[in-house]
């Protein structure tokens, strides 16, 4: 139950990322912005295993002045690639700042007879990440109401759980590389609090960035040290 709920909860602070130029140039997010550019990430578990995988595509992409505006689609498979959940989010840059809904990051699974609403706070990204920096964390809630029996006898006919993302900070440059490429990225660390009714977790999540492509890696771990897994970008197209 533990090892679902967290994998319910953690969050992407950024799920991709390329550079773009809005009207005035003020913008220059690490986001994909080009209309129909598509990221492929898999996810494994700390023993390597592959535990699913996300495809995030850019649906729409319109600049205005310094403003751009982004409707970007998310969908999620399991282990088995089996499609699991599929949402659609917005996001934006305005005056050189990225704004990111958390709630964007989660990847709640589709369950019979059951009504999963996702809210979050809105992170922001300065176009330029430099060493040094300390980012706005932020909540995000996922409340699900079900009438499966299963649920209600465990207690979760109504089960809501919430993370919070704080001492986000940017540490270092360094390069990664994935089945994707290898990239010149900033090193992001952040500590996510994760609470429900009955219990709160924490784990420390480090995350690396590269301009023109966003988040290329992703590593969560226990508040011990210990691995709870990791997530890479494995293709790009269309960027």
């Amino acid at each position: 139950m533990k090892n679902t709920l967290l994998a319910l909860s953690v969050i992407a602070l950024a799920a991709f990322s390329a550079s773009f130029k809005s009207a005035d140039d003020s913008c220059k997010p690490y986001f994909p912005v080009k209309q129909g550019a598509q990221i492929e990430r898999r996810s494994y578990n700390d023993k390597g295993k592959q535990t699913g995988r996300t495809v995030q595509t850019v649906l729409s992409s319109n600049a205005t002045g310094s403003t751009l505006s982004l409707s970007v689609k998310s969908t999620h498979f399991d282990d088995k690639d089996k499609q699991t959940n599929e949402c659609t989010f917005d996001a934006k840059c305005e005056n050189g700042i990225f704004y990111l809904n958390m709630a964007s990051g989660a990847e709640p699974q589709s369950r019979p007879n059951t009504t999963t609403t996702v809210t979050g706070d809105f992170l922001e990204f300065p176009s330029n990440l430099t060493p040094g920096m300390t980012l706005k964390g932020g909540s995000m809630t996922i409340n699900m109401t079900s009438t499966d029996p299963n649920f209600v006898k465990l207690g979760m006919g109504n089960f809501t759980i919430t993370n919070t993302s704080s001492n986000i900070k940017v540490i270092c440059d360094t390069t990664i590389t994935t089945p994707a490429g290898t990239f010149k990225c900033v090193k992001i660390t952040s500590d996510q609090t994760m609470k429900t009714a009955i219990s709160s977790t924490v784990f420390h999540v480090v995350e690396f960035y590269a301009q023109n492509i966003g988040k290329v890696r992703s590593e969560t771990y226990t508040d011990k040290g210990k691995s709870y897994g990791y997530s890479v970008i494995s293709s790009i197209s269309g960027n």
